[in-house]
């Protein structure tokens, strides 16, 4: 693929990164000579998603802030397939001694509830550590196909055919067959999902006009709206974000209903030590508390936010309970 294509993906990394490294100082100052219960070996965080694209860039940002709080090398290693779960499927069966984490997003995690085959559950066969932060899904446009507002979408999609209704993403899992559903719902339109495998690709579509929409994480998609490469249109968080005061809430669109906060979370394999886990929400918090850290994260679209192992349990309980009820509204038949 042509390196212009994903240069703007790779000048938010660069930017991201660039931000953390000035959180450099504090951390080194601040981390602990003590003895560490982590093994004094390279450590791995395993992701979903291809490369550059927004789970990825946040993953990496991340990591940077730990490997220098930690003196230790950490390698973010991509998994993408399967709708994300496969980083979940490897740390299941991963050594137990806080050398690999996965870095999952709640919509992976949701896929569960509509995916017979899901390989792993997160309430048993790992160990939540923490939160890493919250952002909204984002609905956004080629701007290619000249309309600027949501109703102006809706206007432009219900005067064409069926082609108009087409809205890529970058999973095909049970998270985005309800979130269609809901959106369809609202608008009375029958969508046609496109899924993609990453994304580059996707975000290529939109600019070029090969693609009318999409709807995805925040993180995918905000820097490519900053550059004109898309237009969006719509946050399903409950405000307008404070680095993007000129797209509308869903609530302010008359589309409540579609207004959901998702998130990424740190696990371990089940069984690890508890004073592993300990030592690595310690470190997660502290980093994600940082303030450097926390302004390069809210700049890609996610607001900074740590869990107590405890808590982060509880978070993913209660967030499947969710989606479930919200599957059954839309006449979905979740599992389990």
């Amino acid at each position: 693929m042509p390196s212009r294509r994903i240069r703007p993906i790779l000048g938010l990394r660069r930017r991201a990164l660039l931000a953390s490294s000035l959180a450099a100082p504090a951390l080194l100052a601040a981390r602990s000579r003590a003895e560490t219960v982590l093994p004094d070996k390279a450590l791995r965080l395993l992701t979903g998603f291809q490369a550059n694209g927004g789970t990825d860039v946040t993953a990496r940002l991340i990591a940077a802030s730990l490997e220098r709080r930690l003196g230790r090398h950490i390698v973010v290693e991509n998994k993408p397939g399967n709708n994300g779960t496969i980083p979940g499927e490897l740390a299941m069966h991963g050594p137990k001694d806080g050398s690999m984490l996965a870095f999952l997003a709640s919509t992976t995690l949701v896929s569960k509830l509509g995916q017979r085959d899901f390989p792993f559950d997160p309430l048993v066969d790992l160990a939540p550590i923490s939160l890493a932060g919250t952002w909204p899904m984002g609905l956004a446009v080629s701007p290619k196909i000249g309309v600027s507002t949501f109703k102006e979408y809706l206007d432009w999609m219900r005067a064409g055919d069926s082609d108009r209704h087409r809205l890529g993403n970058t999973a095909s899992n049970a998270f985005i067959e309800a979130f269609n559903l809901m959106f369809a719902r609202e608008l009375v339109v029958a969508l046609k999902v496109v899924p993609y495998r990453g994304t580059v690709p996707m975000i290529n579509d939109l600019a070029d006009g090969r693609l009318p929409a999409a709807a995805s994480g925040m993180v995918s998609l905000l820097e490519h709206h900053r550059g004109g490469r898309l237009r969006l249109l719509m946050t399903s968080g409950p405000d307008r974000l404070e680095v993007a005061k000129d797209i509308p809430a869903a609530r302010e669109l008359g589309v409540g209903s579609l207004e959901t906060v998702e998130w990424f979370a740190f696990f371990a394999p089940a069984g690890t030590p508890e004073p592993v886990i300990e030592e690595w929400h310690r470190h997660i918090d502290a980093v994600m508390s940082d303030p450097d850290v926390a302004g390069a994260v809210k700049l890609i679209g996610m607001k900074a936010k740590t869990s107590s192992p405890g808590e982060t349990r509880i978070r993913i309980a209660e967030h499947m309970k969710h989606w479930k009820a919200r599957m059954l509204e839309v006449g979905m038949a979740p599992l389990g």
